[in-house]
């Protein structure tokens, strides 16, 4: 359910920078580019936002093996591939339906979230 709130610049600024990202950035790295745009920007403002914008659905947030959290600005539906050797996270397209029984078993499916984990072609 998205969380109501207001306007913040700071907030717009990494949405953005998630958004024209397609690398799938840490909090570090989104940190890095913000401070490029506005230099007094802390870490702890990166954080909150980007958990806030997770929760409005404005952002996906995916964790690789190392446990680090990564951000993506593509909400539509797709699919993601993470790498377990190298961590390197991949968009694929096609998109995973949620399977029948879901809905014969009662459940009301809001939203969903399809990882993939193996070895990319590179560390395979």
């Amino acid at each position: 359910m998205a969380v109501a709130t207001r306007y913040s610049h700071q907030r717009e600024l990494i949405e953005n920078i998630v958004k024209n990202r397609y690398d799938h950035p840490t909090a570090d790295a989104i940190y890095l580019s913000a401070r490029e745009i506005e230099p007094n920007i802390s870490l702890g403002t990166v954080y909150r936002n980007l958990k806030l914008l997770a929760e409005e659905g404005k952002i996906i947030t995916l964790e690789t093996e190392d446990k680090k959290i990564h951000y993506d600005g593509t909400v539509n539906g797709h699919t993601h591939f993470i790498c377990k050797h190298c961590g390197s996270i991949y968009d694929l397209e096609s998109k995973v339906e949620t399977p029948k029984e879901f809905t014969e078993m009662g459940f009301n499916v809001l939203e969903q979230k399809c990882v993939f984990y193996g070895l990319c072609k590179d560390c395979k």
